[in-house]
């Protein structure tokens, strides 16, 4: 897709033409043949084939990790559910996103909602931590982004509200304790969101934690983006499963640098200390996850731009390699060169 948008000189999947969608289906489609990988054309088969991989998929490298990590059983299996697709992408006043009740960066009590959402894109997207998502409240924008951007507070409030009244419900009604809360809305209208699924959500709440021992001057400041996890750390830089094991023997934390945040990482982002990406916001599968093992990640870095094949990376221009040493502040979303003192502190 990247090769098509260059060609045609285009940002955005949603302004290909019909036929440039046409061609770029039926390039990639001719790549998988040449490799001996075929579709089937019949959508009751395919239909069929997709419940088939997803009963498989129990039985992945990573669904196996992820399991002997968190000590999950072999025996439990998974299941499937079959139902009618919801477009967030059906034109450019769709999207979807992932929200919290309890916002992560707020102590008081009560719901305070906090999430991602992109426009022109289906709920695998944000999970997968394949885009550059927006926030949902101007908070988090102002917090995030100053005077740039979009929230959708303010960018499509019917939907915005809808969902608050919802969580209102969820929680204060019903008796839910604070959840996490995928959706989607296929225009601004609010009858047209869809609430995918929602589970709690988990909550922890350190009473100490790291920060820097420096004046902020003294911070080499290489670019920002959304700080997840309480505290700063300090590393060594490593691109992949290679450098984390070159490196396991050196006192150095370990921090992992990928271009987004796939799933497909999770036995990276279980060897790694920490977590620096360019793409995926708060709430993708492999943040949550790292945040949830206790990990300092700054997601969703712009001016993040990751060389996977040659082993480098630069954030404004700077370049970075593997073994350099770098700092990161899951509070502020900084990244720093270098390392610095840290010290203990009771969180306020």
């Amino acid at each position: 897709m990247i090769d098509f948008k260059t060609r045609y000189g285009i940002s955005q999947k949603i302004d290909f033409s019909p036929a440039q969608m046409r061609e770029m289906a039926f390039a990639y489609k001719n790549i998988l043949h040449s490799h001996n990988i075929h579709f089937k054309d019949e959508p009751y088969e395919q239909l069929k084939q997709v419940i088939f991989n997803v009963l498989q998929s129990w039985d992945s490298e990573r669904a196996k990790v992820y399991r002997e990590y968190l000590q999950i059983a072999d025996e439990w299996g998974t299941a499937v559910i079959v139902q009618k697709m919801v477009l967030g992408n059906l034109h450019r006043t769709s999207g979807t996103g992932v929200l919290f009740t309890h916002a992560p960066d707020l102590e008081q009590p009560g719901i305070h909602l906090y999430g991602d959402f992109t426009l022109c894109s289906q709920g695998e997207d944000i999970v997968a931590g394949l885009v550059h998502p927006w926030p949902v409240t101007e908070r988090q924008r102002k917090k995030l982004f100053g005077d740039k951007g979009v929230s959708l507070q303010k960018g499509f409030p019917g939907i915005y509200e809808k969902l608050l009244k919802i969580t209102e419900a969820l929680t204060e009604t019903h008796g839910f304790s604070h959840q996490e809360i995928e959706f989607t809305f296929e225009s601004e209208n609010p009858d047209d969101l869809y609430i995918l699924q929602t589970r709690d959500q988990e909550i922890r709440k350190p009473d100490l934690s790291f920060v820097f021992n420096c004046k902020p001057s003294e911070l080499d400041l290489l670019g920002r983006g959304i700080g997840l996890g309480k505290g700063v750390m300090n590393g060594i830089l490593a691109f992949d499963m290679k450098d984390l094991e070159a490196f396991s023997e050196l006192p150095d934390q370990k921090i992992l640098v990928r271009p987004d945040t796939v799933p497909d990482d999770i036995g990276m982002i279980f060897a790694c200390d920490g977590l620096i990406t360019a793409r995926g916001g708060a709430t993708s599968h492999a943040a949550v996850t790292a945040v949830r093992l206790d990990k300092t990640c700054v997601v969703n870095c712009s001016e993040l731009i990751v060389n996977e094949r040659d082993k480098i990376c630069t954030i404004n221009g700077r370049i970075l390699k593997p073994g350099d040493k770098i700092a990161i502040d899951g509070n502020l979303g900084n990244i720093y060169a270098g390392n610095y003192p840290v010290k203990l502190a009771e969180l306020g």
